[in-house]
């Protein structure tokens, strides 16, 4: 079965304090004029040996045997309602295993998928100042460009990323303003169609989630519609190479605050999952999607679809391109589990809360300098001893 979250801490950095960008720590290892990591991107120990492999043969090839299930959707169109039931039925089985898993065959037509990397490339091919126009907003983490955290002192992801919402209000024209003379037109329809398609497909995913718990196809997605005002945001992560990869991680173990997230990669492996004490790479495959369930959707599930702890890793000689779309819930909307996955009589493993609870939880965790506990985990709800 699937693991939960065992997440490190990190400490936040100082107000005044000033980073190098990774472009530059990269540059200056290739070329010499430092030997080592600067100690803020070096990981604890116990990461970085995880880093290096599996540490006993037995746990390497029984990883080497593990895959990510892979739900196809090519008889979904037209299909029968017994074709349905079926895809239904290995999406469930895929989360509850294993909180993950690829789909291919969809309708998002492939255009749109290379458009949008085309776009993602434009932006990371610019120099650092340009990108650095749509550095983060004080106080809006994850929104904009970022590529030096200076808000981290230590345990610094090796990544440069770019974001922001596209639902309830778009803000990716503003942002290409900020880095284009007059914005990028192309640019922002190629991450608009993006979204939308992505939207459109975890739509689907979601009442294919809810047909196979034998709930009504809309419990989830009816919640999870521009007009309901759910929170979608876009995400662009790109991981430079790195001299020292075994010392730092792309992205640290982590699980999505978030009902479900949709993500393309390139072709460069890099996203590990975590499996029981061992972590799997998903390969890339073309044209697929990687699904994956978020925190609000196990609570949805009344624990039925465990929400996974995750990561990035980087290597030395390539560098490697993902492409995410998150849907969380209206800000105001209570999330319980269904009454037909409690049971008469039976309370829910969690308490019912909303996304903006569960962010305010989730950044006042983090300001403490502390990320050790499953935000998830403040709302379940206590044992009582009879």
């Amino acid at each position: 079965m699937a693991t939960s979250c065992t997440l490190p801490t990190f400490q936040l950095a100082s107000a005044n304090y000033v980073s190098d960008h990774i472009r530059t720590v990269g540059a200056q290892l290739r070329g010499g004029q430092i030997d080592s990591l600067p100690e803020r991107f070096v990981w604890p120990t116990e990461v970085a040996e995880n880093l290096k492999g599996a540490k006993d043969e037995t746990i390497a090839k029984e990883e080497q045997k593990l895959s990510i299930p892979v739900v196809d959707l090519a008889e979904l169109d037209g299909g029968s309602v017994e074709v349905r039931a079926r895809i239904a039925k290995e999406m469930c089985e895929a989360c509850e295993e294993w909180g993950f898993f690829q789909v291919i065959n969809t309708a998002v037509p492939p255009e749109i998928v290379d458009d949008v990397y085309a776009s993602a490339r434009e932006f990371f091919a610019l120099p650092v100042e340009e990108m650095e126009k749509a550095k983060e907003p004080p106080g809006k983490p994850l929104q904009g460009y970022g590529g030096r955290h200076s808000f981290l002192s230590a345990n610094v992801p090796w990544i440069e990323y770019l974001g922001e919402y596209h639902t309830p209000q778009s803000g990716v024209e503003d942002l290409a303003k900020q880095v284009w003379e007059g914005g990028n037109p192309k640019f922002c329809k190629s991450v608009s169609d993006f979204c939308d398609s992505a939207e459109q497909l975890g739509l689907l995913i979601l009442e294919l989630l809810a047909e196979g718990l034998y709930l009504p196809r809309d419990t989830y997605s009816r919640h999870m519609r521009k007009s309901a005002n759910y929170v979608g945001q876009w995400r662009f992560n790109y991981y430079n190479p790195c001299p020292r990869p075994s010392q730092t991680v792309g992205k640290p173990p982590h699980c999505d605050p978030d009902v479900l997230t949709i993500l393309t990669q390139d072709q460069v492996p890099g996203l590990q999952v975590k499996r029981g004490h061992s972590w799997v790479t998903i390969e890339p495959l073309p044209g697929a999607f990687v699904v994956n369930v978020g925190d609000f959707l196990q609570a949805w599930s009344n624990d039925r679809f465990p929400s996974v702890e995750h990561r990035a890793i980087v290597n030395e000689k390539t560098d490697r391109l993902s492409i995410v779309y998150f849907m969380a819930p209206p800000n105001i909307l209570s999330i319980e589990a269904p009454a037909k996955l409690v049971g008469e009589n039976q309370l829910s493993v969690f308490e019912p809360f909303t996304f903006a609870e569960y962010i305010a939880t989730l950044f006042n965790d983090r300001r403490n300098g502390d990320v050790s506990t499953k935000i998830l985990n403040y709302m379940r709800r206590k044992k009582v001893d009879a």
